[in-house]
């Protein structure tokens, strides 16, 4: 007789079926996972903002080394993949809208995207991937190896010295790379339109002047903050749980670098209606 072959999509609804008999379990490990980041935000707020004027906390140190790993480093990766989205952004849409004679909607269109969702959005996707995953790499590491215990021996708080200038650099860091990909984005479509639909670049550039202001521009901005929030926080947050060996560090680096794309895409999408106007 022939072996019986698996239903397709058995596995998967194995799955299901496991997580909706044990629905207690992961309620209460969402809770405690979303608890342990809220609680770890609060104290880096402490060591980042009032400790360092009561001289418990000094950042100077770890923090310009932080801002180098997270704005200088990642310079490259965001100037091309910001270059390619504006450039595929006129080599999507440029047909469509010359095909209804609106070629000159173009810079209006890229300049949009760019400020609105795609500036942020991708910057913070590539600081999770290239930033976030060494943030949780190096505190889990530290975490196995009892170093963390070691700065709590000297009387260091490891809060104060390893998360704090990590989430400052990240803040300050995100904004900064987030205008980068704004220009970048806009250079990127003005040479795609230049070559294929013949608009000057100065007349590009001024139709993207005049389609946008600065409620565009800060709503960007205001994302790359909160993305950068969720990025630092969680990715610290999955470095400090770790228990085991190098398992369980590719573990939670894994799930740090999921779960904060899924949350920052799950608040893009919340600051976008919110900015729109569909949530007042």
């Amino acid at each position: 007789m022939e072996p019986s072959r698996p239903i397709p999509g058995s596995a998967a609804l194995g799955w299901l079926g496991r997580g909706a008999a044990r629905p207690k379990n992961g309620l209460f490990g969402a809770v405690r996972h979303i608890s342990g980041v809220w609680y770890l935000f609060r104290l880096t707020v402490y060591y980042s903002f009032v400790a360092p004027f009561v001289g418990r906390n000094p950042l100077r140190k770890q923090l310009f080394p932080m801002l180098s790993n997270v704005g200088v480093r990642s310079f490259p990766i965001v100037f091309m993949v910001s270059y390619l989205i504006g450039a595929i952004l006129v080599i999507q849409t440029g047909p469509p809208l010359r095909e209804f004679g609106q070629t000159a909607l173009i810079p209006q269109m890229v300049a949009l995207s760019m400020c609105r969702e795609f500036g942020p959005v991708m910057t913070a996707i590539m600081l999770t991937a290239r930033v976030g995953a060494s943030y949780t790499a190096v505190l889990a590491s530290m975490k196995i190896n009892d170093e963390v215990m070691a700065l709590e021996t000297m009387a260091i708080h490891p809060v104060g010295y390893l998360v704090a200038p990590r989430f400052l650099a990240m803040l300050i860091m995100t904004p900064c790379l987030v205008v980068f990909s704004y220009l970048i984005g806009m250079c990127g479509g003005s040479m795609v339109a230049y070559a294929l639909y013949d608009i000057g670049v100065q007349s590009y550039f001024q139709g993207t002047i005049d389609s946008i202001g600065m409620a565009d521009v800060w709503a960007g901005l205001i994302k790359a903050v909160v993305f950068s929030v969720i990025i630092s926080m969680v990715c610290c947050y999955y470095g400090f749980i770790t228990e085991g060996g190098p398992i369980a560090l590719g573990r939670n680096v894994t799930f740090a670098v999921v779960n904060s794309l899924v949350v920052v895409i799950l608040s893009d999408a919340v600051l976008g209606a919110f900015f729109i106007g569909y949530l007042l």
